[in-house]
């Protein structure tokens, strides 16, 4: 499926306006059916449920900024493929009550139909936000190697026009999503060797959690750490399900967004994770891999609480 520049344009337009505190631009993309929602318990953060159309994702927006205040906001990755999109934004973030200060990234999985959004997932490390909101910690981010070939030439990637920022083979988005999907057949039945098998020697892996909520979280660099930390995974978790929603690809970069169900060995309750992983490739390997889900409810479930 190719990309849309008149749909990464549009995106690029939304999140600049969100940016100097006018909401108004996304919230005209939302369908009267489009749906919004925030990977957190509900108990934490009351507007984390999911909200309907343009007024509903306005209330929505309203008690976060009752909440919050960004000091800074960026979009440090934007994909699109076909009608969907997953960008990784986020900043400085202010809580109201504490006046304490963090940064956060978000990752956004967007979907269109008909030029209107009908689906608005935003993930993030819940568990951590909660820690901090609670003065007991900070969240976690992702690690990201930001547009590498064009910071050495000087470019910015988000300053480039959309022709230009899609003006790459497609056959590259289309081969990498073919390679991914392999690996994740095979890892959907219980066989991680081909996903591990296309890390690259330098490749980073980060699931965007805290150390202290997950074993396995926080960043780990070279292929050997990275196959200790899978190792690590499977040693403290079973699993019972991974169905891939879909994949967006452009250029070197592929989200996929899962429902995923592991089983924790020590108390025998299943974690039930929405998820989405981000990769960046080279060459047909793996250098990057970001992997963001609502790590408070997985938290809490594994835990029983």
């Amino acid at each position: 499926m190719s990309s849309d520049p008149g749909l990464l344009d549009t995106m690029r337009s939304a999140y600049a306006a969100y940016d100097t505190g006018d909401a108004g631009p996304l919230l005209a993309l939302f369908s009267e059916e489009g749906v919004i929602r925030f990977t957190a318990p509900e108990s934490f953060l009351h507007f984390a449920g999911p909200s309907y159309g343009p007024e509903g994702a306005r209330n929505a927006l309203i008690a976060i900024s009752e909440m919050f205040e960004w000091k800074t906001y960026n979009v440090y990755e934007l994909v699109v493929d076909g009608n969907s999109v997953f960008a990784i934004t986020g900043g400085l973030l202010r809580h109201k009550e504490s006046d304490q200060e963090t940064e956060v990234q978000l990752g956004d999985l967007i979907r269109f139909e008909g030029g209107k959004i009908v689906e608005f997932i935003e993930f993030f490390d819940s568990a951590g936000l909660r820690a901090w909101m609670n003065r007991a910690g900070t969240p976690s981010c992702a690690e990201l190697r930001v547009g590498e070939a064009a910071s050495a030439a000087g470019i910015s990637p988000l300053n480039q026009t959309a022709a230009e920022a899609l003006d790459q083979p497609s056959t590259r988005a289309t081969e990498n999503k073919a390679l991914l999907s392999r690996c994740y057949d095979a890892y959907a039945r219980c066989d991680p060797a081909p996903l591990a098998s296309l890390f690259d020697g330098d490749a980073s892996y980060n699931t965007v959690a805290r150390c202290e909520d997950f074993a396995f979280a926080g960043p780990c660099y070279g292929r050997g750490n990275v196959l200790d930390n899978i190792a690590r995974i499977h040693a403290d978790y079973d699993l019972e399900k991974y169905e891939i929603n879909r994949m967006i690809a452009q250029d070197d970069l592929v989200a996929v967004h899962a429902d995923v169900g592991f089983r924790y060995k020590s108390t025998g309750n299943l974690v039930a994770v929405d998820k989405v992983d981000l990769f960046r490739m080279r060459d047909g390997k793996i250098i990057e891999f970001n992997e963001f889900f609502d790590t408070a409810s997985a938290y809490d479930t594994r835990e029983g609480a």
